[in-house]
């Protein structure tokens, strides 16, 4: 048994200035075409894939059990 990230890219919302507040991003279920997934023997590699997945900004990422 493996582990498995699922990552996708997080679309951009821009309007307005930037002095102006932003509006919440909102939950938005990605199509499965555009879910990448890289598998891990170990939990703590996984979790640091998906922890700089979602640092390096753009991306939400999760880390599921394969099997």
């Amino acid at each position: 048994m493996g582990w498995l990230v699922e990552y996708w890219e997080v679309p951009k919302v821009s309007s307005g200035s930037h002095a102006q507040m932003r509006e919440q991003k909102r939950w938005i279920k990605p199509e499965n075409a555009d879910i990448l997934r890289r598998y891990f023997d170990d939990y703590k590699a996984a979790t640091r894939f998906a922890q700089s997945m979602f640092d390096r900004g753009g991306f939400y990422a999760s880390v599921k059990k394969d099997g």
